[in-house]
């Protein structure tokens, strides 16, 4: 809807392309590697790189402590290695996180994921298994995060957003 523009050089040149924007809580200080949206990539991918995919890959994605956002347009047919997965497209196979993995509303996944810490946001397709008993711990989370959890939880079980009922009477 809205364009950020960017800066592109010392000379103060701009561009109109959209942003991709990632949580600060879970960037680090390099510039993530883009495979763009016209790039169809078929092997296997390995590095310790933030890694952001708005074409296609296929095969294999180990990036070690690195992250990998698949954006709206973007799709992943790979079994998925990193430190935290966030899914805005399509994804299939088996991804694993050593800390979070996260499916946005616009996400589509298909396959198996395995993190200490899951969050399939209310909208999303999701088809597979989910595994949150992993052996290594994930960062503990803030207090902010987990009521954020709770309530995504209580909402999205009943499909009703959660209401809080203290202070009232009950109705017998």
């Amino acid at each position: 809807m809205f364009k950020k523009l960017i800066p592109e050089s010392e000379t103060g040149e701009v561009s109109s392309r959209k942003a991709t924007r990632l949580p600060s809580s879970i960037i680090r200080n390099q510039e993530p590697t883009p495979i763009g949206p016209s790039m169809h990539f078929s092997g296997h991918i390995r590095g310790n790189d933030d890694l952001i995919v708005h074409g296609h890959v296929e095969g294999t994605v180990d990036l070690g402590d690195g992250l990998l956002m698949v954006t709206r347009d973007g799709k992943v047919d790979a079994d998925v290695s990193a430190r935290v997965i966030t899914i805005e497209g399509q994804a299939s196979g088996k991804l694993q996180a050593t800390e979070q993995i996260i499916v946005r509303r616009s996400g589509r996944v298909r396959g198996s994921i395995s993190a200490p810490r899951i969050a399939l946001d209310f909208g999303c397709a999701f088809s597979g298994s989910i595994d949150t008993d992993t052996a290594e711990e994930a960062t503990p989370a803030s207090r902010d995060d987990k009521i954020a959890d709770f309530k995504s939880a209580i909402s999205s079980s009943s499909g009703v957003p959660a209401r809080s009922t203290m202070g009232k009477s009950s109705q017998r």
